[in-house]
Parts: C-alpha cells; structure tokens; sequence
C-alpha cells in the first residue's frame, strides 16, 4: 500500500497541474476542453522529438528524425510550443466563435472534433509504439517512506514548486487579477479598462503551456504515447470537478485526492487482476461529488452553467 501511495503522491501532481490548467481555461473562458489531452501529449512528443537521438526514428519520415537535443532544453522548448499552440487556437478558432456568439454546446461539440482530429495528426506523424524519453535507468530509493527514483522525486518537487507558483501568479500579480475580473464578468471587467481578448489570449497560452507540462511528467514516469492525453482526461475531469470546476486551487486539491485515490484502488483486494479498472474508481468519485455538491470541494453555486 505504501508503494502505490508513493505512485500516489506522482500521479496526484500530474493531475493537479493538468486540472489546474483546464479549470483556469474554464474559468475565464467558460470552454470545457476536450482538446486539453491533446495539448498535453503535445508537449510529451515535441520534447521526445527535440531529445531523442538523431540515429533514432520516433516519426515516420526521415525528415523529421529527432534532433538529440539536451533533454532540459528540449523541455523548455516543448512548453513554450505548446503555449504558442494554444495561443493560435485562440486567435484562429476560438476568438472568432466566441464574437459570432456561438453557443457554448457547438463549442464543446468543436472541442470534441479538435480532439480527434489532433490525436490522429499525431498517429499519422508519429509513430503508434510506445516510446521513451532518452534518459538514464534509475534504481529506486526512499524518500519519506516512499520508494520512488530519484528523477521522479524531483518531478514530485517540481510539480508541487509549479502549483505554487501558479497560485502566487493567481493571488498577487495584476494578471492573475484581471483573469478574475474576466472570469466573474468579461463586461465589467472591459468597462473597468481590462482588455478581456488579451486576457482570454495569455489564458490560452498560460493553459496549454501547463497541460504540456504536465504531459512531460507524465511521461517521464510512464512513457509517451500518441493518446496519452486522451487516457488521462477522465482523471483531469474528475480531478477539476472534485475541487469545483473554475477555482484553480480547488482543481490543484482535486487533482491531487484523485490521483492517490485512483492508485491506492490498485492495492484493494477487489482490484487484484483489474487493474485497468482503476479509472472507474475516479468516474465513481466524480459522480457522488455530482450527486451531493455539484459545485465541487471549493467551487461556488454561480459557477455552475
């Protein structure tokens, strides 16, 4: 049991990052994205192509063979790609629906295809196998009475300095301000002399550029996969509603309890030879938590649409 709390603790962090970034998207843009997965398999596979070893072949054509690059850098690179990614499908895509008011089911609907239509782009340019990061194999050591490698552990004190971080820039600095201003009322808040577009905007890349982030972690615990995104969503989802749609801190605390709350299901006695079953356990989680507080742990009655 102390080994899957451990696994746990890991997964928590990938999910907290992930939902933080969908609930703040939420929150400002009122968009549930189902394109979230795909940005965070992104950033799994541009740092893979900016890493892996130049004799290698990750994609298809020869063209694109990776370019070896130092792993850290590829990393950084990667983030900065995904934020630039979601930037752009805010001005080309979502800027345009939001001012030919289109509703918010045909943009959940737009969401949905976006999804399926970016997860097979990366089938069809990279290839289908299981991949992994270049790095070095690790032998595991206790950390706090949990055995993790060291590089994981280091993905742990990341993950937590991140949300941190994150929660600083929500609480203290004039952006994360106007981001509320926009989230309570994008009216009020353009009255009041805040460009709501340029807020929406840095939301979309301060979003993408987290969820590709996320999808660094997690496959450097797991591995990078074209549908890794697509495989975890459930638990983002679970994660954003437990803590209350829209309220960052909640997904943070959200995503967290899912995560080792999931893994721990691995070690129950039911669970013995079904452990693919354990993503029921975070759609269980996310109905109950709809049944008896629909607004999440943090989340507020108003905030529901």
């Amino acid at each position: 049991m102390i080994d899957q709390l451990g696994n746990g603790l890991l997964l928590g962090v990938i999910i907290s990052v992930a939902a933080v970034a969908l609930s703040l998207l939420y929150g400002v843009t009122r968009i549930v994205n189902f394109a979230h997965g795909e940005i965070i398999a992104l950033g799994a596979i541009l740092t893979l192509f900016f890493s892996g070893s130049v004799d290698s072949r990750v994609l298809f054509l020869d063209r694109f063979s990776p370019l070896g690059m130092n792993f850290v850098i590829s990393a950084v690179f990667a983030v900065i790609l995904c934020g630039i990614f979601g930037g752009l499908l805010e001005l080309m895509l979502f800027r345009p629906l939001r001012r030919n008011s289109v509703g918010n089911i045909a943009v959940l609907v737009v969401t949905i295809g976006l999804s399926i239509f970016v997860r097979h782009i990366y089938l069809l340019f990279a290839t289908g196998k299981v991949q992994n990061f270049p790095l070095e194999l690790q032998r595991r050591e206790t950390y706090l009475f949990f055995d993790m490698t060291p590089r994981n552990f280091k993905v742990l004190i990341v993950a937590v300095v991140v949300m941190i971080t994150v929660g600083l820039i929500l609480s203290y600095t004039k952006l994360g301000k106007a981001m509320r201003a926009v989230r309570d009322s994008e009216e009020l808040a353009n009255i009041s002399g805040v460009n709501s577009d340029y807020i929406i905007f840095i939301t979309w890349v301060f979003s993408s550029m987290l969820a590709g982030l996320a999808g660094i972690f997690q496959a450097i615990i797991n591995d990078v996969r074209w549908n890794m995104g697509f495989l975890i969503l459930l638990l983002i989802f679970a994660g954003t509603v437990l803590g209350g749609i829209g309220t960052s801190f909640g997904a943070m605390v959200g995503g967290f309890l899912i995560g080792v709350l999931v893994q721990i299901s691995v070690g129950l006695p039911f669970m013995e030879g079904h452990v693919e079953a354990k993503n029921a356990v975070a759609l269980a989680i996310m109905i109950l938590i709809l049944l008896f507080r629909p607004q999440g742990i943090f989340g507020k009655k108003e905030r529901i649409s």
